[in-house]
């Protein structure tokens, strides 16, 4: 008599067959093997690694004196640690001025963008107009000419109107690739939010502009936070713009002042405090984007799906 093998999740296997694989056997297989996962965690760190070492590098060099900045053999780590770096930036007179004006141009262009670019989109996606697929195609098309291409006919238009040299002229040259790129956005937000919410608003007894404050608004805060958080880094980064309008002006930049401060008549080369400034001028940025990390985050993936 021939026995049969019994298995404890089904009925008994004929004779001859093979043993079926349990659950555990089939997650073992699909699994990824010790070995891979050991290789690829160890690829992640090493270009976490290069990555971060410039980073490293710059705070290193902001907090070295004059003799390790200054010697044949580079130390990863300073014999001493010393602050003239920092003190030599803010004693430098153009230093603070410089980066009120930044943040003076950022938050204008951002502002500005925002309003304009928002209500542009609320309208290109709510409502149906002649020529309202062009429109979107040419926000598309506006963001990828590159900037360098419109600067010279953007100098001769603000030139025309007496607006270089002028902060607020530079606020309105940011606008040229912030509203497309807002509008783009924006656009993607507005349109997932089912247009029956804001009839249902309106059959309980709000106005349009009360639908769009109650409704549109407070669903589209991630894209707003998002897109200004974007808008933002391109607005403080940017150079090219302010260099070519604001180039004989005294108002600078941080950018500007970063760029022209090289040397100094007593010191020369002064590496520690061109480390420093470039340190100070970016730790704005990385402060509002860690601030805003997880909105961020939640914005991108807002616009996403389909709601």
């Amino acid at each position: 008599m021939t026995a049969t093998t019994t298995h404890p999740s089904g009925p008994p296997a004929a004779p001859g067959t093979a043993r079926p694989k349990t659950r555990k056997a089939k997650a073992r297989t699909v699994g990824r093997r010790p070995v891979t996962t050991w290789f690829w965690n160890s690829l992640a760190i090493g270009v976490a690694v290069v990555m971060a070492f410039p980073i490293y590098w710059m705070i290193l060099t902001t907090f070295k004196t004059n003799k390790d900045l200054i010697s044949q053999d580079p130390t990863f780590w300073p014999s001493s640690f010393s602050f003239e770096s920092y003190t030599t930036i803010f004693d430098d007179p153009e230093f603070l001025p410089s980066l009120q004006n930044t943040l003076t141009l950022t938050l204008g262009a951002v502002v500005l963008g925002l309003v304009v670019g928002f209500l542009a989109a609320v309208a290109v996606a709510r409502f149906n107009f002649r020529g309202r697929n062009f429109f979107i195609v040419t926000m598309l098309v506006v963001q990828m000419v590159p900037l360098l291409a419109i600067i010279i006919p953007l100098f001769v238009v603000m030139n025309g109107a007496n607006l270089t040299g002028t902060l607020f002229g530079v606020v309105l040259a940011y606008l040229v690739f912030t509203v497309p790129y807002v509008i783009w956005t924006l656009r993607s937000f507005i349109v997932n939010i089912p247009a029956e919410l804001d009839e249902a608003a309106m059959v309980d007894g709000c106005t349009q502009w009360g639908a769009f404050f109650r409704v549109i608004l407070p669903l589209t805060l991630p894209g707003l936070i998002t897109t200004g958080v974007y808008s933002w880094i391109q607005a403080w980064n940017e150079f090219i713009v302010v260099n070519t309008l604001m180039g004989s002006s005294k108002t600078h930049t941080s950018m500007m002042w970063l760029t022209f401060y090289s040397t100094t008549p007593t010191r020369g080369a002064d590496y520690g405090a061109q480390m420093a400034g470039g340190l100070l001028v970016s730790l704005p940025v990385i402060i509002l984007f860690v601030f805003f990390q997880k909105k961020v985050s939640a914005g991108l993936t807002a616009g996403a799906v389909k709601g």
